[in-house]
């Protein structure tokens, strides 16, 4: 847009130049209306031949006393005979002294009725403006230029003209940039005594079609007032009523999803305002200072309340320092950054960085836009993270998470992949170590507006401590890790099907006070391993809920208990052991209802339980029994492969013996064959050492 505005501002300017220095001699020579259409025809032509295109004016207006210019009906072709500009009037007031001084200097430009068609239709293609800036380009080649050497010589020890422009007004400007429309209401332009240069601009509007792959986007940005101060020591921009929309004539992507978020991209309606200063501009970079930048989406409820920083922007890459972002109860900072802003010709991507982001958040503050479930969530954490990435991805490093008063404490890295396609979206995370003292657990479920299931269990957990992953899917959320508690410690998987409407997982333990947390004070410690599946789909639970009543979840538990303790029957202060027991227990929502049985050889032990209620497990309802059986065929055949391993042991055994009496014999052969060859070396050595004698 900035670009646009200043290549129209170069077309109009050259216009405006080229009339003011054909005119601007003529106005002490004569004010009459022949000498002015004479004017006025001499100066279409001359425009008409150093443009090589038709150029209409259909009045000037030349005021000898008033020293003003008034030109009406000024129409400018391409060279495809296409009407590229059109002026409805331009008045222009001359000051006549400074001319003595080789001073052009206009008191006030007014100009009314803009309508400009500018064409470029491809990065590769001519502009159909491009004739109008070569024609009045200050160094041109050729014959015109030797000639203008030429001329310079002459005139060299001259004055040149000098222009300047106190006050200036444009109205009901019109831009058609190929399919993007730009309106401009006014522009006031004034140049103060202390020589700052100022400039307003209201009711700027500009229109364009963004083509997506999932069809095209109307987009609208209106601009209610832009204020621009230039001096020597100072330029400042302030930016007042921005709305900035978008229309993807789609319905709201939460349309009939009360849990998905506002946020739509398709459907933006974002208010803005902004003061800034730029402390630094030239060809390559820009230094500014942003003072205040409040903006708010009022579809989707997303409010910025007010960000702060300090930045650069040099050869492609921006710096940010100092950066201080506030939403209504939230308030991130962080002390300096890095963003490689893209570019194809330049064959640059997307990349980012940030020192350590310090944040005290309230996620209330972003529950309507994305998390509606959020709503309620009023328990303020810290947050502490470094983070990096690019337009395909985001990692997280060194993040910490907890709450104030340190009772809930969560430390962890993780990536972010896929970002340009949500079915190859994927969150990932490593939890390296969660603690959760006192309330904490309840604190936090207190905090979603679900039904509370077995929080007498939970509290009963005590600390908890947890290390482990988690990934967010398509449609899938995966859980696993090792969780420890005051009952033991808990190795868990879990995933959340939301294209199925499913939860299922396994959980396994060697050592747990099952009884301790689920307030059965009968049972002791339990090894076991469970595998569960839950009904989460609102529609198949209300329809069994109509049809039975109930508050429990609704699935079932398969579960194979390596051993268990429990209390005696007949005496309190004995301990009853049991292995290989087979659990299982089948929720329909309004009666849990389960199975324990005890394998044995001829004989099963069994128990069914049943309970509606998981805050009164004591009034579990319980009936043991016993089953006889023979031995089953898988039994019969497991005590022929025992008795064959037994056999096959006694006879392994029997060889390992006789072997190892064999190595005895053949040791003891060797020590005697040893003692005796000694015997005989050292009755060699005697009858040697006799010789000798």
């Amino acid at each position: 847009m900035k670009k646009t505005f200043l290549t129209l501002l170069k077309i109009f300017g050259g216009l405006v130049a080229f009339c003011v220095a054909l005119v601007v001699g003529a106005v002490f020579l004569l004010n009459t209306d022949s000498f002015q259409n004479k004017l006025l025809q001499k100066a279409t032509e001359m425009l008409s031949d150093k443009l090589q295109t038709r150029v209409q004016i259909d009045h000037v207006s030349v005021g000898l006393f008033s020293q003003d210019l008034r030109l009406y009906g000024l129409d400018v072709e391409d060279q495809q005979q296409r009407k590229m500009l059109q002026l409805d009037t331009l008045s222009v007031d001359v000051d006549v002294l400074p001319l003595l001084r080789h001073e052009i200097r206009i008191s006030e430009v007014k100009v009314k009725g803009v309508r400009a068609l500018l064409l470029k239709p491809s990065p590769d293609s001519v502009a159909n403006y491009q004739f109008v800036i070569d024609a009045f380009k200050k160094d041109k080649s050729g014959t015109e230029g030797v000639e203008r050497e030429a001329k310079a010589e002459e005139c060299e020890e001259k004055e040149k003209l000098s222009l300047a422009i106190d006050r200036g007004r444009l109205e009901h400007i019109h831009v058609t940039y190929n399919n993007q429309q730009y309106d401009l209401g006014v522009l006031e332009y004034k140049l103060s005594g202390d020589g700052q240069h100022v400039a307003a601009i209201r009711q700027l509007q500009r229109q364009w079609v963004a083509h997506t792959k999932h069809g095209d986007v109307d987009n609208r940005l209106i601009v209610g007032l832009l204020n621009v101060v230039y001096a020597p020591d100072r330029r400042h921009v302030s930016l007042e009523e921005a709305n900035f929309t978008t229309d993807g004539h789609r319905p709201r992507k939460n349309a009939g999803k009360p849990k998905r978020g506002f946020f739509d991209a398709d459907h933006l309606d974002i208010m803005a305002s902004l003061q800034a200063d730029i402390t630094h501009a030239d060809k390559d970079s820009v230094a500014f200072n942003v003072t205040r930048l409040h903006a708010i989406d009022k579809g989707s409820g997303l409010n910025l309340d007010d960000l702060q920083m300090k930045g650069a922007v040099s050869h492609g890459v921006a710096y940010l320092n100092d950066v201080n972002i506030k939403l209504p109860n939230t308030q991130l900072r962080f002390d300096y950054g890095q963003i490689q802003l893209p570019s194809k010709k330049q064959g640059r991507t997307l990349s980012y960085q940030a020192s350590p982001i310090k944040a005290r958040v309230l996620l209330k503050d972003i529950a309507k836009p994305f998390a509606p479930v959020l709503g309620n969530f009023n328990l303020p954490l810290d947050l502490s993270v470094r983070f990096s990435g690019t337009d395909q991805d985001m990692h997280f490093r060194d993040v910490i998470v907890g709450t104030t008063d340190k009772q809930l404490t969560v430390k962890a890295s993780g990536s972010i992949t896929g970002l340009k396609d949500k079915q190859q979206l994927a969150v990932r995370f490593h939890v390296d170590r969660m603690v959760a003292k006192g309330g904490s657990k309840e604190r936090v479920i207190s905090q979603f507006p679900v039904k509370k299931f077995m929080m007498k269990q939970l509290h009963n957990l005590g600390t908890i401590y947890y290390t482990g992953d988690f990934a967010v899917l398509w449609k899938k959320e995966v859980f696993q890790g090792l969780l420890s508690a005051n009952g033991g410690r808990i190795n868990f998987q879990f995933a959340l099907d939301e294209q199925n409407k499913y939860v299922t997982g396994m959980a396994r333990t060697d050592s747990f006070l099952l009884g301790k947390v689920m307030d059965m004070p009968d049972i002791g410690k339990i090894a076991c391993k469970a595998n569960f599946k839950f009904d989460i789909s609102k529609p198949r639970t209300a329809r069994m809920r109509r049809q039975k009543g109930g508050k429990l979840p609704i699935g079932q538990v398969d579960a194979e208990v390596y051993e268990a303790q429990y209390k005696s029957p007949v005496s309190a202060k004995r301990q009853v052991k049991v292995r290989n027991v087979v659990a299982s227990i089948k929720s329909d929502g309004a009666i849990a209802e389960g199975d324990l049985t005890v394998k044995g050889k001829r004989v099963d032990v069994l128990c069914s339980f049943s309970f509606t209620n998981t805050n009164e497990m004591k009034k579990t309802k319980i009936k043991p029994g016993v089953r006889f059986h023979k031995l089953s065929d898988t039994d019969r055949a497991a005590k022929e492969v025992r008795k064959q391993q037994k056999a096959d042991e006694k006879a392994q055994q029997k060889q390992r013996k006789a072997e190892e009496k064999a190595a005895k014999q053949a040791e003891k052969a060797a020590r005697k064959a040893e003692k005796a060859a000694a015997k005989a070396a050292k009755k060699a050595e005697k009858e040697a050492r006799k010789a000798l004698n």
